[in-house]
């Protein structure tokens, strides 16, 4: 099974580098973005979309599926790092930020408030959404539009269930700041290679 993470088109949170809410939307050039990635994910002929409930993710997913004539499916288990309330606006590298990264790393209970989600609960959501992939037909093709630090955490733990140490969440961190709206990863899984350990790979990183 093929499967094509795609992150969502850009938003003016983007622009602006802050976090945001659910109901973001695509702004222009996002709508851009995603006609675009469309038109070569149709290239890859795929036979299912799944979309985070968030409605950036779904306006992307609607242009793909208007391209590649599939239904997408939402599924709440696709939707970004829940985040509490007061980062909404937040900057990204501003100290309100940098602050709650290091206790939501370190497992502090503060650091779930406000509905926010802790590392444990956001692993086995991540593992959830695995098994929902490996439910699918072993010749699937499947294109899941996302957000940057779902896709990248579900990459960092599709084969390593436990935590990750300081150094290797520094390179996690500097991935999901590259990985540009509308970009793909590729990763394939194989449930023959499953039974002997762990059936995915990744096949080719952002485009």
């Amino acid at each position: 099974m093929d499967v094509y993470f795609v992150r969502h088109g850009r938003t003016d949170g983007n622009d602006a580098f802050r976090h945001q809410h659910p109901h973001t939307t695509l702004n222009e050039l996002g709508i851009i973005q995603a006609i675009n990635i469309a038109k070569f994910l149709k290239r890859q002929r795929p036979t299912h979309l799944i979309t985070s409930t968030y409605l950036r993710s779904i306006e992307t997913a609607r242009v793909i599926s208007n391209e590649c004539d599939l239904i997408p499916e939402t599924h709440p288990a696709f939707e970004e790092l829940h985040r509490p309330e007061f980062l909404v606006g937040e900057r990204i590298f501003g100290k309100v930020t940098i602050t709650y990264l290091l206790r939501w790393f370190f497992g502090m209970k503060s650091a779930s408030m406000h509905d926010g989600e802790t590392y444990a609960d956001f692993t086995r959501r991540l593992a959830e959404a695995r098994r929902h992939l490996e439910s699918l037909p072993e010749n699937s093709r499947v294109v899941v539009v996302s957000h940057a630090v779902f896709i990248n955490f579900f990459l960092e733990h599709m084969c390593r269930p436990q935590e990750m140490s300081l150094w290797r969440a520094g390179i996690r961190i500097i991935k999901i700041l590259l990985i540009r709206n509308t970009g793909i990863v590729h990763v394939r899984f194989s449930p023959a290679k499953a039974k002997k350990g762990c059936g995915w790979r990744v096949i080719h990183g952002t485009k």
